[in-house]
């Protein structure tokens, strides 16, 4: 392995999917990337020309021939590491790929850690954080919703929307600033209202921001909804409807689902997990009551609980819907005609009320971010608690100034809020968090 002067080493990896293909690339970023691909291609680095393709033999270092590529260079910084790339389009397959991949190691490269081309992509100023973690959603999308999100998000628009906002909170401090630099002209009282303003604006727009997380999340991740209820209230077959296909089995008999049963579907765009977890009954066997308390913490553990209340089970005293928990009748083509529910209506038979819950459902999870779907929305832990962060410093320099208190005082909570949002971008972050993050990529992006 050559390393750079600078001490940057080369990788290399597989950059396609492992498996039989047609296609298959082998990945080199770094110093020694174009000179890596040249030696296996017996060719000198000056003759590959830009961003063309060039048809050559890659050899081992034994001259044995191992495929017949196509090379492409492009040299730093426009590359989308910012260093020198190179790439070997070879025929697909696992055997063909490790020997073409090894090669190229014999090279001068070594073998790439996971995400560690996007890593460098972001070290080298190419793309922010959130433009780095949008790669990785592109490549776990399950759903065109999700896929539609990450997009948007490789472009640019959640980091647009922080940035504006780290923008916005540094000229506020550079107001303040000035003013503690200037100390005998001070800050008379209609600017320093004008300013708490500006503070408390951007408390409110940081919360805006936050409160979206819900939604970016489900349409990262999914949405779980699990059916709960007593035995025999229909929910295997809700389920069933649901999905579109028999995949619970339902029976007259009490009891039938055991423990849980899981599906995926897709709703409007959004991956939706279906669980049908096992009717709440007294347990006759310590396997039905293992069962029961499966089926519940999985249910616990849902972004959605349905809990299914037999249609001639109404006369019952029932707890209105609330938080993340949805009540609907079931067996809604029994009821008489006519007649009078607090609730969401469903039936599995007639399909009454199916698509209305379905929509219930994602207005659930949705809310607070719906109306920016495949914008700025946070999809991660981490954004969200640096952008709540950073709207409880605004909101206590907002304070401050309403009490008159210091400057300097109320700088400090201004500069620590513009912090949390350079932290959102990847800005002063650590190696630790950085490793954590993209440890979750893929080897080869």
């Amino acid at each position: 392995m050559r390393v750079a002067p600078g001490g940057r080493e080369t990788i290399a990896a597989v950059a396609t999917p492992p498996g039989a293909g047609g296609v298959g690339i082998v990945r080199l970023s770094g110093p020694d990337a174009v000179a890596a691909a040249a030696r296996v291609i017996r060719r000198e680095p000056g003759d590959l020309p830009e961003r063309q393709m060039v048809l050559a033999v890659a050899r081992d270092a034994a001259g044995e021939r191992l495929d017949e590529v196509l090379c492409v260079v492009m040299r730093g910084p426009r590359s989308f590491t910012g260093e020198d790339v190179a790439e070997l389009h070879g025929h697909g397959g696992a055997v063909n790929m490790a020997r073409l991949l090894r090669a190229v190691v014999d090279a001068g490269a070594r073998h790439a850690e996971p995400g560690e081309f996007t890593r460098r992509a972001f070290e080298n100023g190419r793309l922010d954080l959130t433009r780095a973690e949008a790669v990785l959603a592109v490549i776990e999308a399950s759903s065109e919703r999700a896929l539609r999100l990450a997009q948007s998000q490789l472009a640019g628009r959640l980091g647009e929307r922080v940035a504006d906002l780290r923008r916005s909170g540094t000229e506020l401090l550079a107001e303040l600033e000035a003013s503690i630099d200037f100390p005998e002209e001070g800050l008379e009282l209609s600017a320093r209202a004008e300013l708490g303003a500006r503070a408390a604006g951007l408390a409110a727009a940081c919360e805006a921001l936050a409160a979206t997380f819900d939604a970016g999340r489900a349409l990262r991740d999914g949405v779980h909804v699990a059916l709960c209820g007593p035995v025999n209230s229909g929910k295997s077959s809700l389920f069933n409807r649901l999905v579109g296909s028999e995949r619970a089995l339902v029976a007259e008999q009490p009891g039938t689902t055991r423990d849980f049963v899981e599906a995926r579907v897709v709703w409007s765009g959004v991956a939706v997990t279906l669980i049908d977890t096992a009717g709440l009954r007294e347990a006759t066997s310590d396997v039905e009551r293992r069962g029961i308390e499966l089926g519940a913490r999985r249910a616990r553990e849902a972004d959605v609980e349905l809990h299914l209340i037999p249609a001639d089970s109404l006369g019952r005293a029932e707890r209105p819907s609330s938080g993340r928990v949805l009540r609907v009748v079931s067996k809604g083509d029994t009821l008489p005609a006519g007649a009078e529910v607090p609730y969401l209506v469903t039936s599995a038979v007639t399909g009454l009320g199916v698509e209305e819950l379905t929509r219930s459902v994602l207005d659930l999870v949705m809310a607070g971010g719906a109306e920016q779907d495949g914008g700025a929305l946070l999809t991660s832990e981490r954004q969200r608690e640096l952008v709540m962060r950073a709207a409880s410093g605004f909101g206590r320099a907002a304070d401050a100034f309403a009490a008159e208190r210091p400057e300097e005082v109320t700088a400090l909570e201004v500069r620590e809020a513009v912090g949390e949002l350079a932290g959102v971008l990847g800005e002063e972050v650590g190696d630790e968090m950085l490793d954590a993050l993209f440890a979750r990529f893929c080897i080869g992006k």
